[in-house]
């Protein structure tokens, strides 16, 4: 019975590994691709999303076999049109990878995604990547934040926030329109010759920036359907007391807003369990 039970645990662990697309909680672990080392299987379209909460991720794939792409004009300008993986840093593509060329290591204070396609023909034997979350002795921060309204602050608010934090706070777009207002802001200001290169707030309506603030200057109330990523990041010098803004998403009129299902998102802390883009905005 003993070995039956450890025999389920383990397929279903094996399962999990192997399943297209998932976010990969924790601050290290290992990604392979759907039935590696064996070979994957046609038509995938996969996404996995390592969440940085505002610390350092370090990717290195280990090994790396997909179909070849197109070698191009005398093997120059080739392309990976057939199978490939793309990876994300943020909502920009660091590269695109195929053959059996190693795509290396990729390190970024911003989530990172992975993203696996196969076409109708052809499969190799796939790709097994590690990954690390170096926060150096920070506590994470920044969340995805799923409830219909809440209340977000910066780290420690309302005492000055900490150095040398990079935190993000993602609203998924949705059919109805989200709605943030800032209700506190105080950061460092940029400085004379500077437009906010200090501590400063950046916010994305969907993949569009508004741009970055600093100082007393609060930003305007954004409703939008788009979805909603907020980067804050300080810098090595001069806290501040942070900032501390709301946000609701609009209910039919038939439907009142839900009550939250987790723990309210106004914690002294800054921290959370989730974070960063949101690539699939």
């Amino acid at each position: 019975m003993m070995f039956f039970v450890v025999g389920i645990f383990c397929l279903a662990s094996i399962a999990n590994a192997q399943q297209c697309g998932s976010v990969l909680h924790g601050n290290n672990g290992t990604l392979i691709s759907p039935n590696y080392p064996n070979g994957y299987g046609p038509n995938l379209d996969c996404m996995w999303t390592i969440p940085g909460h505002g610390g350092m991720i370090t990717l290195t794939f280990k090994d790396f076999e997909l179909q070849e792409g197109t070698d191009g004009f005398f093997g120059l300008f080739g392309s990976c049109d057939y199978d490939y993986v793309e990876v994300l840093v943020g909502d920009r593509s660091h590269g695109t990878y195929c053959g059996t060329r190693l795509p290396g290591t990729v390190s970024a204070n911003q989530d990172i995604h992975i993203r696996f396609v196969s076409d109708a023909t052809i499969n190799g034997k796939g790709f097994k990547l590690q990954f690390t979350v170096d926060h150096g002795g920070n506590d994470p921060c920044g969340e995805r934040l799923d409830d219909n309204f809440g209340t977000v602050t910066s780290p420690n608010y309302p005492q000055n926030y900490p150095n040398n934090q990079y935190c993000t706070w993602t609203i998924p777009h949705t059919q109805y329109p989200v709605t943030v207002k800032f209700i506190d802001f105080e950061l460092e200001e940029g400085g004379f010759f500077s437009s906010c290169s200090y501590d400063h707030l950046e916010i994305f309506d969907g993949r569009t920036s508004l741009g970055k603030f600093c100082g007393t200057d609060a930003p305007a109330v954004l409703t939008t359907t788009n979805g909603v990523r907020i980067n804050f990041k300080s810098d090595s010098s001069v806290g501040q007391r942070g900032f501390k803004f709301t946000y609701r998403v609009a209910a039919p009129a038939t439907q009142a807003p839900t009550k939250p299902t987790k723990p309210a998102t106004d914690k002294p802390d800054g921290s959370g369990d989730g974070s960063g883009d949101d690539f699939l905005f």
